[in-house]
């Protein structure tokens, strides 16, 4: 991981697109709760117990990326889906001990309305979405949100943050976002249950706005290895304008091992979403819901 030149993400906020298409998402009620102790380790609590968001200490290590073991996944309704999110520092060392809140982003799936409203972990309309999640970081930098299981056609998509390092901003939602897509093997239009995507890195800093980062996906089912599928990687900076478009950018098709990649161009300044739409086959069944990767800018 390359260092970056550290930029508040406030300052970033207003030049950030709406990555998951809410650019008129109303602010996540917050709450706050004592600051986790620097020993504590990652801890699963019940969805009712407020989230810790209280900064870091200065001592603490900066946050530069955050990976995701699944970034979207199709589940079976009324199942519940588990992300488990990993965040390291400069050095490629896990961010321990760091305070995770969870933004839960409902809507429905290929509407192409994004989510109307967001819900923070660790509040009571957030605890209507999350069944359990943890409030800090573990000695692995690893942290694991559960949502409650959903009925079909029902998708939530799912921003964080991890210390110093968030997708989500007030106003605007998520920008970089995973997702849950419920639904059965019946329903149409979706995707093969079990089917999921991930994308890494979910959430990165970069250090100058002339690099190029590479962003690499993993398309997979409960089999294995999806090969031969359709990503579509759609950078949306400012001038591109907010919504839930899957056009406009490069396409480029998983090998034998479900893998495709993309060299990102990063903008002078600020925050880019990338959003990540996997088909597969003439029809192009979704092989997930719709994604966004962050990178923030120096």
């Amino acid at each position: 991981m390359v260092k970056a030149t550290h930029m508040s993400l406030a300052a970033l906020a207003t030049l950030a697109l709406a990555g998951c298409g809410a650019s008129a998402a109303p602010t996540a009620s917050q709450s706050s709760s004592p600051k986790p102790s620097p020993s504590a380790s990652s801890t699963m609590t019940s969805s009712t117990t407020p989230a810790s968001t209280t900064s870091q200490s200065a001592t603490a290590p900066e946050v530069y990326s955050i990976e995701a073991n699944k970034t979207a996944q199709m589940v079976q309704a009324g199942q519940e889906a588990t992300f488990t999110i990993t965040a390291a520092t400069s050095s490629g060392q896990p961010a321990a001990d760091q305070a995770v809140t969870f933004y839960i982003g409902p809507m429905v799936p290929l509407s192409g309305n994004p989510p109307k409203a967001w819900y923070q972990s660790g509040t009571t309309t957030g605890s209507n979405y999350i069944a359990s999640y943890s409030k800090t970081t573990n000695s692995q930098g690893q942290a694991t949100l559960v949502l409650r299981g959903q009925p079909t056609k029902s998708m939530e998509m799912v921003g964080i943050s991890v210390g110093d390092l968030s997708s989500y901003v007030a106003g605007k939602g998520a920008l970089g976002s995973m997702d849950a897509w419920w639904t059965t093997s019946s329903t149409m239009p979706s995707g093969p249950v079990g089917d999921y995507v991930t994308v890494s890195p979910f959430i990165t800093r970069v250090s100058s706005a002339s690099s190029s980062p590479q962003l690499s996906v993993m398309a997979g089912s409960p089999t294995g290895a999806i090969p031969n599928a359709s990503v579509d990687f759609i950078p949306k900076p400012t001038s591109m304008g907010a919504g839930m478009s899957s056009s406009g950018g490069m396409m480029a098709t998983t090998g034998s091992t479900g893998k495709a990649a993309y060299s990102v161009m990063m903008p002078s300044q600020g925050m880019l979403p990338i959003r990540i739409v996997v088909t597969q086959g003439s029809a192009m069944t979704r092989v997930a819901g719709g994604m966004n990767a962050l990178f923030v800018g120096p």
